[in-house]
């Protein structure tokens, strides 16, 4: 509990989340300390418990039945993992696995569900939360359904290199709806126009303005 309210008065997004929290739930949550790829929650299966990230990465995600996965998002500090679930009473619509080491806040989904009934100001974050994640699916929705596997993987690159300090070559592959042949057909006629390098492991834009521009094209 020491650990926890340390946490709170330290992290302002997490401060801002929980400083309304009653103790009565506040003393129902566990700090868990996980390693990069030794966290996994798995699509299709219930689990008793909500999430909140305090540090680290998780990808957020989807198989198809030939076990392909396709990124939905990466989550970060404050994102929650299995409120909509915790909502519904059902099993999860996509698995999670930790990228990097995470210490995330784990709380029953009993607690979980009485927390937003006595806290406005949570439930407010948690309505804004949730119409994030709806514009962002249907931002995704439309880039799958109308979009070019060219448009998309640029597209990809680019909000990575935004939003990441290193653009995952992987993480590309797993965001575009195409095989990753495909993809990585147009990562390679991309690098030969001098707009991409590609590395073993990760990407690096060499021309952003110009790789704008070819996108524009498809």
């Amino acid at each position: 509990m020491e650990e926890l309210l340390w946490i709170i008065e330290s992290n302002k997004t997490i401060n801002y989340m929980l400083k309304h929290c009653p103790y009565n739930i506040l003393s129902k949550m566990e700090l868990l300390h996980v390693k990069g790829k030794k966290f996994y929650l798995s699509q299709g299966s219930t689990y008793l418990s909500v999430y909140i990230i305090v540090s680290g990465k998780l990808k957020i995600f989807v198989s198809e039945e030939n076990g392909r996965q396709i990124l939905l998002d990466i989550y970060e500090e404050g994102n929650l993992i299995g409120e909509q679930e915790a909502f519904l009473n059902t099993s999860y619509s996509a698995s999670v696995e930790s990228l990097t080491d995470c210490l995330l806040i784990k709380i029953p989904n009993n607690y979980f569900l009485e927390w937003i009934n006595l806290d406005k100001h949570f439930n407010q974050q948690l309505i804004q939360s949730l119409c994030e994640q709806m514009y962002e699916l249907t931002n995704r929705a439309a880039k799958y359904s109308l979009s070019s596997v060219k448009e998309q993987v640029i597209t990809t690159i680019i909000d990575l290199e935004e939003t990441h300090e290193i653009i995952d070559k992987k993480l590309v592959v797993e965001s575009v709806s195409a095989t990753p042949r495909s993809v990585y057909r147009i990562l390679n006629e991309l690098e030969r126009l001098s707009l991409i390098r590609v590395n073993p492991k990760s990407i690096s834009i060499i021309k952003k303005e110009k790789l704008l521009i070819e996108r524009k094209k498809v």
